[in-house]
């Protein structure tokens, strides 16, 4: 059965495939380098009491989530785990302004934009710092806290007598498994969870040769692989109809960018 996904994570993913090209964009990266050269003492300040304000919280991810969410919606009042957050906003308002006036100049106009170039930029100073990793081993019973809203079904429990394996052996085990494993699949798809796009990151990279580097339909067609019957404008469509639908998914408005500089 094709992975699921929940649409607040698809859309997650979608963004993160959207700015991985961005931040692969020398030039964007050389425009961003500038307007943060000044703050970069203070971001990496910021990141470091950011990581050890939830180290030292005790809270799980879900928790530690939940409460910086509810108190970023007035950072005057402060945060209970992270007391400098009205000192940083304050602080970094200046750069928060230029990384908007950036995001905009690159096509990238949603309520997201900023939040997240933000985002990575601590990221980048974690992981220099070798204080998080793009690669996390989770053991299975950790997901149940991993995400800030419920998850569509209980738990999936299955419970294997040592007699089952005694007198069955391991092989017929397995088969009874995995069925009660495709029947919970189908119960999580029948909460109106849909397949995790398989072709996400390929329609991130049309939206980004389309809008940003200004290349047609046709012009991304023709790099692409031909459709059976040698038609381009077909297939061209298709990588329009692919942008347009990518563009809804990130929440950016195609006629914004058509209509503005």
């Amino acid at each position: 059965m094709p992975k699921l996904s929940h649409p607040i994570i698809t859309k997650g993913h979608a963004i993160a495939a959207l700015l991985n090209l961005y931040r692969k964009d020398r030039e964007f990266l050389g425009e961003l380098g500038k307007i943060r050269s000044p703050y970069l003492d203070l971001i990496t300040q910021c990141a470091l009491d950011s990581f050890d304000s939830g180290r030292k919280s005790g809270l799980s991810p879900t928790e530690y989530f939940e409460t910086a969410m509810e108190h970023a919606k007035n950072v005057q009042q402060g945060h209970p785990f992270f007391p400098k957050t009205s000192l940083y906003a304050a602080l970094l308002q200046p750069y928060g302004d230029a990384l908007n006036k950036l995001a905009y100049r690159w096509k990238l106009r949603a309520p997201w934009s900023v939040p997240m170039l933000f985002i990575y930029d601590m990221f980048d100073v974690l992981r220099s710092m070798d204080l998080t990793s793009d690669e996390i081993d989770l053991p299975l019973e950790a997901y149940a806290n991993l995400y800030p809203w419920s998850a569509p079904l209980p738990p999936l429990e299955i419970k294997v007598p040592a007699w089952a394996i005694v007198l069955h052996g391991r092989k017929q085990v397995l088969v009874e498994v995995s069925r009660k494993l495709q029947q919970y699949e189908k119960e999580i798809r029948a909460t109106g969870l849909r397949e995790h796009p398989s072709s996400l990151h390929t329609h991130a990279k049309w939206w980004f040769e389309h809008f940003v580097r200004g290349k047609k339909y046709d012009d991304i067609a023709q790099e692409e692989i031909r459709t059976p019957d040698g038609s381009l404008i077909a297939y061209a469509r298709n990588v329009g109809e692919a942008v347009r639908k990518f563009s809804r998914l990130i929440g950016i408005d195609v006629k914004n960018l058509k209509n503005s500089g």
